[in-house]
């Protein structure tokens, strides 16, 4: 099934509705050919900074791995027969 994307004024809308929050960046366009970007508000320089600051926040459900592919196919038949058909390996 072909999707088509969402335009970019529509990120912060779904940003919302998926609990995905942006701390101390933000999403800006890059200029020319480069698109969009994450850009962080505040010096990321290791000799500036003491702690590491968390940029992005994705809720566990969103993000997309091997693990929870694997848990997928445990719950749902049919994808697991997908992915045997497939070879029946999940890499990333």
């Amino acid at each position: 099934m072909y999707r088509d994307s969402l335009p970019i004024t529509a990120l912060p809308a779904w940003c919302k509705l998926n609990d995905v929050n942006f701390l101390d960046s933000k999403v800006e366009d890059l200029g020319g050919s480069k698109g969009f970007g994450l850009v962080t508000e505040r010096s990321l320089n290791s000799k500036e900074t003491f702690d590491i600051p968390t940029l992005l926040t994705v809720p566990r459900d969103l993000v997309l791995s091997s693990e929870a592919v694997e848990e997928h196919a445990k719950a749902d038949g049919a994808f697991r027969q997908l992915i045997e058909a497939a070879g029946g390996k999940v890499c990333f």
